[in-house]
């Protein structure tokens, strides 16, 4: 018999300051093509400086931002910095892109179509040239109801943004929303590129890639880690990825470097 845990009180959760707009920043992660290694663009990912000097990831205060009603503005603020992160990149390479992630929140804000217009608009940034990342969740989950979010998806797509589902193979099948949905990249989630190595035969991968292509979809592999990961993507016709090993998150003047050379 295991020995009785001793009884304790629980923890009270620990305050959080306020999410202050001036102390976020935002990091990029180099995408590249598998076939020959180029980056040609980046994602986007917000970050906060703590007055400690430490770097939290988005996931540990945007869901305080939410509830301090600050998600829409922060979201509003990484998209028109991203854009033009992306407008100083075309001297290096024209066809760089920038993709930014947005939530369910973000999508159903009846405002986000217009915005996205004019942010572009205000960076003279060819709207193809900004990746809208779209969880498959909030995707499938628009597409099954036909509400505001997949109308907003048909508005965004009809200005030449480009829609990324991401974290796609991780909930519903796809064939039951994909064909609805206005995408142009299906992004594969890390978790099962890292099975490629113990089991490089698995189905899923290469069966998410052909679908992608059979839509017309580019297919973008997550959370890349390891080379052997990249050979094996190859060798099933990934069209892009990114990861640690394709390029640890950097500054926009290093994105602009990397793109340069």
């Amino acid at each position: 018999m295991r020995p009785t845990a001793p009884v304790t009180a629980p923890r009270t959760p620990r305050a959080q300051a306020p999410v202050s707009p001036a102390a976020l920043e935002i990091h990029y992660e180099p995408i590249a093509t598998l076939a020959d290694g180029a980056v040609i663009g980046a994602e986007a990912l917000l970050r906060r400086r703590m007055p400690s000097g430490v770097v939290q990831i988005a996931a540990r205060f945007l869901p305080l931002a939410e509830v301090n009603g600050l998600l829409i503005e922060i979201g509003r603020r990484v998209v028109d910095r991203a854009c033009g992160s992306a407008a100083d990149w075309q001297p290096f390479r024209r066809d760089a892109s920038v993709t930014v992630n947005v939530s369910g929140r973000q999508l159903e804000d009846p405002a986000l179509p217009g915005w996205v217009e004019a942010v572009l608009a205000r960076h003279t940034l060819p709207a193809h040239l900004l990746i809208l990342d779209i969880p498959e969740a909030v995707v499938a989950a628009a597409a099954l109801d036909g509400g505001p979010g997949l109308q907003h998806m048909r508005e965004i797509a009809d200005l030449g943004v480009r829609i990324a589902v991401d974290d796609a193979g991780t909930g519903p099948a796809a064939p039951t929303y994909l064909p609805s949905v206005p995408a142009s990249i299906l992004k594969i989630d890390g978790r099962l590129v890292h099975t490629l190595r113990t089991d490089a035969d698995a189905p899923l991968v290469p069966a998410m890639i052909t679908l992608a292509h059979e839509l017309g979809l580019l297919a973008l592999a997550e959370g890349i880690e390891h080379e052997e990961e990249v050979q094996i993507l190859r060798d099933m016709g990934c069209d892009l990825g990114q990861g640690f090993q394709i390029g640890r998150s950097t500054s926009p003047d290093a994105i602009a470097q990397l793109l340069r050379d």
